[in-house]
């Protein structure tokens, strides 16, 4: 699986808007870019797109920024990746047609193994919270600091 450079991008934001959640503060798009190091024009464009899908919402004004607009344990990786690309991975078949001879060759029975591995992952990453992420992400920096 290949992930996008915007989905990446989205994922890393959510992220540092999770680690500001518990406060109710809202973060200035600028913070998040030199955080997050991600460019401040094409974050622009990833905020809209999640805000679009509900999953982040923006308040307007000198202090203004984005929150998330759901709790970070409502919002799973799968959100953030089909907000930003649409569906996790794309299953295409070399054919769809489906005469019987179809039926027993390794074309049709590959395409129900990529079907099957597309709701598996899909069934991963919605299990995938952004409030875990962060705990790991807590985690791991904290090992840094003995």
């Amino acid at each position: 699986m290949r992930v996008s450079a915007k989905a990446e991008y989205a994922c890393r934001a959510v992220l540092e808007l999770t680690r500001y959640h518990e406060k109710a503060e809202v973060i200035h798009i600028g913070d998040i870019a030199v955080r997050q190091s991600i460019p401040e024009k094409y974050l622009v464009q990833i905020l809209l797109q999640l805000q679009r899908a509900g999953l982040v919402k923006s308040k307007r004004g000198a202090t203004g920024g984005y929150a998330l607009a759901r709790a970070p344990g409502e919002i799973s990786l799968g959100d953030v990746i089909r907000a930003m690309d649409g569906a996790l991975i794309a299953v295409e078949s070399l054919s769809d047609d489906t005469n019987v001879s179809d039926q027993m060759s390794g074309q049709h029975v590959l395409k129900n193994v990529w079907m099957d591995v597309q709701d598996r992952l899909g069934e991963i990453m919605d299990g995938i919270t952004f409030d875990e992420i962060s705990r790991q992400a807590q985690k791991s920096l904290s090992m840094y600091y003995i």
